[in-house]
């Protein structure tokens, strides 16, 4: 073993840990590899509680032994878990003390909903979503949030964790995997203590979970288990409560106690103060108020489609195209045709949820046949449905070369799946147009 590695054990063995210290030790395997301390874990929630719980000690142990400043986290599913002391666990993640004489009082920061644009397709939401980080637990509870993809749920999640320290946002892939994980590792305990050690608990795209009957069991004891304590749930999904078939009815019926409303798509207002805001933000120099004002007309569906056009429009700007031969063409293009915009947000969004494949692993540089082949078949839509060049897809993608791109359209367009699911697309869009 490791000279380094076998003292730094030894003083670990002899450094004064309390009885949640000492479990959350167990659960790590230690390597020392080119210089670097490795903290071996098997998974996410483990890596975050050793973080909390004794990251700087192990630092600490480890500058002082050997002088080795970088402790590297290293995923390893194949490492055991010691079996779950659920007292340990929950004295790991103990409830803030309350004194029954005074009130609950939480830490939140109201600013940042400021940062989000607001009007009437979901001022009633994001009115919600304030009562909820102000006081959790106390209305609207279960709040549910519905609309189509692109309208901002996700991101008013995001800052509705932001706003309170006390809240934690999960998606429905995370706590799906986190679940079954738990199952198998017997630690579903531990994956039950971290969601409901927070006061505001945020799932989303819950739609996902039709037809899976035991993670949708779980997801009703954890709502009853935030409504019994007087903290809040707020979930989000693409689909309103009662279309959710294979929810059990009494998930159902405890979501439609709270508040249920949905975010429309962005009014022409909002896309208008986006335009100004980003063309402020790049100095006035990204649009004139001519170009702001015909942008603004356009029929949008969503905040996907103003981050397309306004990602355009800088792209445009960096590689010497006008900008306002580009906003003509679109504008004469949405006149001549009832469609929508198709922009590379639109068509990313599209191939994930195709391939059933997070959009980050599609820009990473994974090579597994499956994420290749969703590369493929987005750098051929790309091409086919956008004004972009080969370089500016290429931004999308990780920036990755124009020689990258041009690789991955050939292998594309030579691909026999890729065609059925270009023409499965193209024919989509023909029936919306038509319509």
């Amino acid at each position: 073993m490791n000279q380094d590695l076998q003292i730094f054990r030894q003083k670990i063995s002899q450094e004064e840990f309390s009885k949640t210290e000492t479990y959350w030790l167990d659960q790590i395997d230690f390597q020392i590899v080119d210089g670097d301390l490795n903290i071996c874990i098997n998974s996410e929630f483990v890596k975050s509680s050793i973080e909390k719980k004794i990251y700087k000690k192990l630092l600490s142990i480890s500058e002082k032994i050997s002088g080795i400043h970088n402790c590297i986290f290293v995923l390893d599913p194949s490492i055991k878990l010691k079996k779950v002391d659920i007292q340990t666990i929950t004295d790991s993640y103990p409830e803030k003390p309350i004194n029954d004489k005074e009130e609950k009082v939480f830490e939140v920061d109201l600013s940042v909903f400021n940062n989000l644009l607001t009007g009437s397709s979901n001022n009633l939401a994001i009115t919600a979503a304030k009562n909820v980080v102000q006081n959790p637990g106390s209305r609207f509870n279960p709040l549910f949030i519905h609309g189509k993809p692109g309208v901002g749920k996700t991101h008013l999640l995001k800052t509705m964790e932001e706003s309170s320290r006390s809240s934690y946002y999960i998606d429905s892939e995370s706590f799906l995997e986190s679940y079954v994980s738990g199952i198998k590792n017997q630690s579903i305990d531990l994956f039950k203590n971290k969601i409901r050690s927070v006061d505001i608990l945020l799932i989303d795209d819950i739609q996902f979970f039709m037809g899976k009957k035991g993670v949708s069991e779980e997801l009703f004891h954890t709502i009853n288990y935030f409504l019994n304590n007087n903290k809040a749930v707020v979930l989000v999904s693409d689909q309103k409560p009662q279309d959710l078939l294979g929810f059990p009815e009494r998930l159902i019926s405890r979501i439609l106690n709270g508040l249920v409303t949905d975010i429309e798509q962005p009014s022409s207002e909002m896309f208008k103060e986006f335009l100004t805001k980003t063309n402020e933000e790049n100095d006035n120099n990204l649009l004139t108020f001519s170009n702001i004002e015909d942008l603004s007309n356009i029929d949008i569906s969503s905040f996907r489609d103003i981050n397309g056009i306004v990602n355009s429009l800088v792209l445009n700007k960096q590689t010497g195209v006008n900008n306002s031969d580009y906003i003509t063409g679109l504008v004469k293009n949405l006149l001549n045709k009832n469609t929508f915009i198709l922009t590379p947000e639109y068509l990313f969004d599209y191939v994930s949820s195709l391939h059933q494949i997070d959009k980050k692993l599609i820009a990473s540089k994974n090579r597994s046949l499956e994420v290749s082949a969703a590369r493929h078949l987005l750098v051929v839509l790309m091409r086919k449905h956008t004004d972009l060049s080969l370089t500016q897809i290429g931004l999308y993608l990780g920036n990755r070369s124009h020689s990258t791109v041009l690789s991955y359209l050939k292998k594309g367009k030579n691909s026999a799946v890729v065609l059925k699911e270009v023409n499965s697309f193209d024919n989509k869009l023909n029936m919306v147009e038509a319509s």
